[in-house]
């Protein structure tokens, strides 16, 4: 604040006072605006301990200029004084201290008979000193209040930066350390000051030495740094920072390769696939359905005969929900890992309990042993996990289930709990199959030869009926992974049209044996088993990719009557 500012730097002006009394051979008495003597000299006078209203000096402060007296009897308030007698004081010289166009004090000489005539021969000489004495003092005032804020910045600065998991530190243009985190003198060095020291010097690696030759930026440069009895093997960045807009210094940027891998598995996790990425491969309804249950955080099952499918979705919802950035763990059941299965889950350091306020995906559910589902059942229905000591502990976990199989006849011949199924099915997603649908079997072809055309700059590659068709009742449907490596390998070794004779020049032709059937068979099969389950003849031409003019044509052709 203003009334004290000029006592915030005392120090210096108790200093200052003794400079200006020694140069001008006098008195000095320097005070803040509140009429308290900040800093004082006397050479000749004790008499002066506290500043009255009314005063010379209080007159500098209040009048907002300079005061010259040569002879204080010509002053009517220092007659009227009741110290006037006694006062020693003959002669006074004062002016203001403003800072930022504010009055916070005033420079006052007091002067003795014997000074009077020698200073007053020099008047202007000497009230430009105390002026340019009081410019001083205001810029002191600055370059403290400025450094204070920097102190403050500097703290908070070192307060956010040691909140990072990386490693950061920052230099000048020469490379001299200015400021370092926590974790980079963890990572680096067991000295606590390292600032002033040169990080060439402190990690002696050729990076950094070319870094301050040329300063081409770095952007993730994979390095292994010894220095002592430390040792990084991990990633370094850097940025260039702008001050004061000239002069700057740069930001590097250290991750270890173990905090790299954490990344990438929460990549793995699902933290990238979104329902949006998805709409390539999955019909609007199942979208719009899949958006709709993600945000109620129920359970949900999705059945779909491929498992990369239901676990695209399952990612897809995660991060369509209020949990999406607490991951996605995903279980694989296996009944054969039977006496496995039960403490992954359920013991007091399971996949459960770490899956806390998260979501977990539990893959063809329809594998877990009974017993095993009786204590999910439990948990799905009281949210806690039954320890084997006889006390339990709570875990809020959202569940998605995916199922291969038929679980409500599962649940009908006893091979698969009834009233476990009846909680996970109430919420169900059924992903369309690709053995029965050609329009997205089609889809996911043109993403997929789309895609690789970009990567490998080839978008002139297509498949011709017979090779469509062929993938479509071959296995490779069966298995989108391997699916994708065919035609990864199709874009890079083609340029057009892609028949069926090339496909068996690739080697991705499948000889047919004797148990194989014609694709006109399949067809017709496919045909009566759709009519079967009750499709419509639009929805089982949409299905098999065919016009209905042309369903009722092959109706006739295969002797088939609905």
């Amino acid at each position: 604040m203003l009334e004290t500012i000029l006592g915030s730097i005392k120090e210096f002006v108790i200093r200052f006072s003794d400079i200006i009394s020694n140069t001008v051979d006098s008195d000095v008495i320097i005070a803040d605006n509140n009429l308290k003597i900040v800093g004082s000299k006397f050479r000749y006078f004790t008499l002066y301990n506290e500043i009255e209203v009314g005063s010379l000096i209080s007159e500098v402060i209040s009048k907002k200029e300079k005061v010259i007296v040569k002879d204080k009897g010509d002053i009517e308030s220092c007659r009227e004084c009741e110290q006037f007698h006694d006062c020693k004081m003959i002669g006074f010289v004062g002016v203001p201290i403003y800072y930022k166009d504010c009055v916070i004090g005033a420079i006052a000489l007091l002067l003795p008979q014997h000074r009077v005539e020698s200073l007053f021969q020099t008047i202007d000489t000497s009230i430009e000193f105390l002026e340019n004495m009081a410019e001083l003092l205001s810029g002191k005032i600055e370059y403290y209040n400025q450094n204070q804020s920097l102190s403050q910045i500097i703290v908070e600065r070192e307060a956010m930066m040691d909140l990072l998991s990386d490693a950061v530190v920052f230099t000048d243009y020469y490379g001299n350390i200015q400021h370092c985190n926590s974790r980079f003198k963890k990572l680096f060095t067991s000295d606590k000051n390292v600032n002033g020291k040169q990080l060439q010097e402190l990690l002696p690696h050729a990076i950094f030495d070319e870094y301050f030759s040329e300063y081409n930026e770095l952007k993730n440069i994979r390095v292994y740094i010894t220095c002592g009895s430390y040792s990084f093997y991990g990633f370094v960045s850097s940025k260039q920072v702008i001050v004061n807009g000239k002069e700057y210094g740069t930001m590097f940027v250290f991750e270890t390769m173990n905090q790299v891998q954490k990344n990438v598995q929460l990549s793995e996790k699902g933290s990238m696939v979104t329902l949006k990425w998805a709409e390539w491969i999955y019909p609007r309804d199942i979208i719009q359905k899949s958006k709709a249950l993600a945000v109620t955080g129920k359970t949900i099952l999705i059945s779909s005969k491929n498992r990369n499918l239901s676990e695209l979705l399952a990612k897809g919802i995660t991060n369509f929900s209020e949990r999406s950035l607490n991951g996605l763990k995903i279980l694989f059941c296996d009944n054969m890992y039977r006496d496995l299965l039960n403490v992954f889950l359920f013991d007091e350091f399971g996949e459960l309990r770490d899956a806390n306020n998260g979501t977990m995906l539990i893959h063809d559910v329809e594998n877990l042993p009974l017993y095993v589902q009786e204590r999910l059942l439990y948990f799905i229905k009281t949210g806690n996990i039954k320890l084997n000591n006889n006390t339990s502990v709570k875990s809020d976990v959202r569940l998605i289930f995916s199922s291969t199989g038929d679980l409500k006849e599962l649940a009908k011949n006893g091979l698969f709990l009834e009233e476990l199924y009846y909680h996970i099915s109430e919420h169900e997603i059924i992903v369309p199959n690709l053995q029965d649908d050609m329009t997205l079997f089609k889809l996911l072809i043109n993403s997929g030869l789309s895609y690789y055309g970009k990567v490998y700059q080839n978008n002139n590659v297509s498949l011709d009926k017979e090779v469509i068709e062929y993938l479509f009742r071959s296995s490779y449907k069966e298995n989108l992974n391997q699916l994708e490596s065919v035609l990864e390998a199709i874009v890079r070794k083609n340029d057009n049209e892609v028949t069926l004779d090339d496909i068996k020049d690739m080697g991705f032709y499948k000889q047919k044996n004797q148990n194989d059937i014609s694709l006109s068979t399949f067809e017709m099969e496919k045909i009566s088993e759709l009519l079967k389950t009750g499709c419509s003849k639009s929805e089982i031409a949409r299905r098999l990719g065919i016009g209905r003019a042309t369903l009722y044509r092959k109706l006739v052709e295969y002797g088939i009557s609905d």
